[in-house]
């Protein structure tokens, strides 16, 4: 009789377990990204991920816990994508500016991720607060400048907020396109108190180092390959 490897039995079974637990999350990503779909549910991810009900809390204690760990996920994809862009400008505003360029542009090429995007914002608590804590730390520091105009920080990171999430709705129901990304942008600092010609400015340089990024990204991307 041959020798079972018990060892190799376990790694296999991990593997296992770890494949289906990303096939949720995935199943999860789609339920919120779907066009008619206002919220996800334990039935429709286990659906969607071609599942058994029953296996889903063999990996996840409800719903809630699905949802933390697909907001840590996303989480972490943002801070991927704009922490460097963002890090590489020192004024604040155009700091802020830049972020909110390459988010939008993401969002305009991918309606699906949109949807998921706007919809994270309001159901996942901690998808808007870690988007909220970056927005803060700009505008806060755009305050101490003196390159804010609105009063209140909370204020304004909730008025770059709602027009961020208002922007992805809109792509999301391709009711606007790429094309529409620096007048939001334009709206966001005018909302901010800066003056036409700077907030112009301000969004011209904003799209400059998302180019620069774009560009960057994609020359790591074909080193690495």
């Amino acid at each position: 009789m041959a020798r079972v490897n018990l060892e190799r039995r376990a790694a296999i079974g991990e593997a296992k377990r770890a494949r289906t637990r990303a096939a949720i999350l995935e199943a999860a990503r789609a339920c919120y990204a779907a066009p008619d779909t206002a919220s996800a549910t334990v039935e429709a991810v286990t659906q969607a991920a071609g599942l058994a009900k029953g296996t889903f809390y063999l990996h996840f204690r409800d719903l809630p816990a699905l949802e933390a760990e697909l907001g840590d996920a996303l989480i972490a994809e943002l801070s991927e994508r704009l922490e460097p862009a963002r890090l590489a400008v020192d004024n604040p505003l155009t700091r802020m500016a830049t972020a909110v360029t390459i988010l939008l542009r993401d969002l305009a090429a991918a309606p699906a991720q949109a949807r998921l995007a706007a919809r994270a914002a309001v159901m996942l608590p901690d998808v808007a607060q870690a988007v909220q804590a970056r927005m803060r730390g700009d505008l806060a520091d755009a305050q101490s400048a003196g390159l804010l105009a609105v009063g209140s920080v909370d204020l304004a990171v909730r008025i770059v907020v709602a027009l961020v999430e208002q922007a992805s709705w809109l792509f999301s129901a391709n009711r606007i396109d790429a094309t529409a990304v620096p007048d939001i942008v334009r709206a966001v600092l005018r909302a901010m108190g800066c003056a036409p010609d700077d907030a112009a400015q301000r969004t011209d340089e904003a799209a400059r180092n998302a180019d620069a990024f774009a560009q960057q990204t994609s020359v790591r991307g074909g080193s690495a390959s």
